[in-house]
């Protein structure tokens, strides 16, 4: 958590600090803080190199009395030498996932044969945790393992509810839905819920890699009430209703990095941490019931804070706002016929946002905002009209976006009515760097009055630049204004265009059968050598070390890719 959310939240609940502080709590769960996200997924998912049984999930007449799987490594890259695999003798075969989800302990892989399953349910297993993962692996190629019905649950095709250290690989959770029709598969294919109101629980040291997960009702993976999260190499598609994926209710610590989000008729991805839905899950809880009926404003949600950080302690609840993540590397194509953002964000405070290519879709770009909250209200609406309204972070909304780091973006559009890059509803404290942010209508970048605050951004292409309700007076609020002399501004799409190795539209990836292909005829958003708008100059401290494609960076640049060599 940086300087200015830390002392806006200590601020916010110091009129309650001595009534915890007489009470012990539960420990909190710890956050690795890095900019690197393989430094995160080292100290924050210790996955097991050998399994303690293996356990078949196999619907056919002649299950296999051995299978040979090679260690996970999460951190793996593709240049990296094989790792040899190691043969385990079968433990024992279920016909469903449900059984062997039953059976399964820490530690142990379910390992399924292809063939099309229903889906399962995993609650909390006592026996798992770090070392001890329970790892449910797709076999055969990719696309031969098809989950395409509900588990027990029909919203769900796999629910993990209020359970924790578990591994989702390689799976076609295959919806049925099509845009003619009208939706009918289940809601997600994917849910990670802890059920917190019921429970008292999050579901956390998850793991959700290499799966393809599409044409469901509303999402390809919905997760509340959650911590620690890796989602890495999915394809999320074609979701008839909502988003390509949506993370929500006070969920903390993901690592978001290396997927596709496509084709979906509202978000890409919708980080939108949702501070009623959670306080609505929270006050559900038996400990929690005694509280007062819901009121709009601020004093209510932090007295609610209060007592379930006393309770519970601090981020082991749903508290409506989401701190560290970090979400690189992926690309958003498609989506937003119905609206809402490519890359969606609510409620984000203090992570990274960086290496992610935004093109040929339908609504804002990168979307920061507060969710239009009621406990915000007071502070947004109508927001400040003089620089001597704000004397700090206590005087601006506490469940907007604040505090992240966007830097080293592409984001490419031509949609009225919205933006490349967007601050409003109380998003303030946005750092932004290196990125290229091109939208052909009004606007490139927005920001309004509740969002100026410490506002920090230079070294960006952007076409025009949009501020509402901002006086001359209000801007003197923020650090840097993207109008400076280290903007370059008023920059279309044509423009750009003829600063790329290959511009286009065409779509990302091609779905075939079971599974996808990347697009060869896709376009390349990599800066030609020399370009005199995106390469050799950007600021130098805030580079990522590599770029969307996994090359390292060895000078400055703008963009999600790193310049072509000559």
């Amino acid at each position: 958590m940086n300087f200015y959310s830390t002392m806006c939240l200590f601020v916010a609940l110091l009129p309650f600090s001595r009534a915890i502080q007489a009470q012990q709590t539960p420990a909190s769960p710890s956050f690795y803080k890095t900019r690197t996200s393989d430094e995160w997924v080292k100290h924050s998912i210790r996955v097991q190199r050998t399994y303690s049984h293996v356990l078949v999930v196999d619907a056919s007449q002649k299950p296999p009395h051995q299978v040979e799987v090679s260690p996970l490594n999460l951190n793996a890259k593709p240049v990296d030498r094989p790792v040899p695999s190691h043969r385990y003798t079968v433990y024992a075969v279920f016909r469903t996932l449900q059984e062997a989800a039953d059976a399964a302990l820490g530690g142990d892989l379910v390992a399924v044969m292809p063939g099309s399953y229903a889906g399962f349910v995993l609650e909390d297993k006592p026996s798992a945790g770090d070392g001890r993962y329970i790892h449910f692996k797709a076999m055969g190629q990719p696309g031969d393992v098809v989950i395409n019905r509900a588990s027990r649950n029909p919203d769900w095709m796999i629910l993990l509810r209020a359970t924790h250290h578990v591994i989702i690989d390689g799976f076609n959770l295959a919806g049925h839905n099509a845009p003619e029709l009208d939706p009918l598969s289940p809601r997600a294919g994917i849910m990670l819920d802890g059920d917190f109101g019921l429970t008292g629980k999050q579901t956390h040291h998850i793991v959700v890699i290499n799966n393809f997960s599409h044409n469901h009702r509303k999402w390809g993976l919905h997760s509340r009430d959650t911590h620690t999260v890796l989602m890495q190499d999915n394809l999320f598609a074609l979701s008839a209703m909502e988003h390509s994926a949506y993370v929500s209710d006070g969920s903390d610590n993901y690592v978001i990095r290396r997927n596709i989000f496509f084709g979906s008729n509202a978000g890409g991805l919708q980080c939108n941490l949702d501070t009623v839905s959670s306080f609505h899950d929270l006050i559900r809880n038996p400990l929690l019931r005694g509280y007062r009926k819901e009121e709009p404003n601020r004093e209510w949600a932090l007295g609610l804070i209060k007592l379930a950080t006393q309770k519970f302690g601090e981020n082991n609840f749903p508290d409506g706002r989401g701190i560290n993540f970090i979400i690189e590397d992926n690309v958003m194509n498609g989506n937003g016929k119905a609206g809402g953002g490519s890359l969606n964000l609510a409620g984000l405070q203090d992570s990274l946002i960086q290496n992610n290519l935004i093109y040929g879709n339908y609504n804002h770009g990168i979307a920061q905002w507060g969710d239009a909250n009621p406990y915000d209200r007071a502070q947004v609406e109508p927001g400040p009209t003089s620089p001597d309204r704000i004397k700090g972070p206590f005087d601006l909304p506490l469940w907007g976006c604040r505090g992240n780091l966007i830097r080293n973006n592409t984001v490419l559009m031509d949609n009225t009515g919205r933006a490349a890059m967007q601050c409003h509803d109380g998003s303030w404290g946005t750092k932004m760097r290196n990125n290229i942010f091109i939208n052909d209508q009004p606007f490139s970048l927005e920001v309004d009055n509740s969002s100026i605050y410490r506002l920090d951004s230079s070294d960006s292409v952007i076409n025009t630049l949009g501020y509402t309700q901002i006086s001359d007076s209000l801007k003197t609020l923020a650090i840097t204004l993207p109008e400076g002399p280290e903007t370059i501004a008023e920059i279309t799409q044509q423009q750009a265009a003829t600063q790329f190795m290959r511009p286009g539209q065409e779509p990302w990836v091609i779905i075939e059968g079971k599974w996808w292909r990347l697009n060869p005829n896709r376009p390349n958003f990599r800066p030609k050598p020399g370009s005199k708008l995106f390469a050799g100059w950007g600021d130098a401290a805030e580079l990522p070390r590599q770029d969307l494609s996994g090359h390292r960076r060895s000078s400055p640049s703008l963009g999600a890719y790193a310049p072509a060599h000559n």
